[in-house]
């Protein structure tokens, strides 16, 4: 069971919420905890993806955090215009160790 909290909600945003609560046949409660949940996870993959860009953490890393597969990462990467954070020496040296 979830715990209860109180936010403030602008009379025009609450009846957005309202009327696409309706829309959807789900109670304001419901839908709430939904949209708070997907925003959740869009603020987590921002916040992530800016730490990579940044070379804070691994692709790995993310791929953990997030619950993705590299591709999925990758596909993220390039639909948001960020660039794989290996350089020319990591490419080297990832390509030389199967080889022995």
């Amino acid at each position: 069971m979830g715990k209860p909290t109180t936010i403030r909600i602008p009379e025009d945003l609450l009846k957005e919420i309202d009327e696409t609560a309706e829309e959807l046949h789900m109670d304001r409660s419901a839908y709430l905890r939904e949209v708070l949940r997907k925003g959740l996870y869009v603020d987590k993959e921002e916040r992530y993806l800016d730490k990579y860009r940044r070379g804070e953490i691994s692709m790995g890393e993310v791929c953990k955090a997030l619950g993705s597969d590299p591709w999925e990462f990758m596909a993220r990467l390039r639909e948001k215009g960020i660039h794989l954070n290996v350089s020319l020496e990591d490419w080297l040296d990832s390509s030389r160790l199967g080889k022995k």
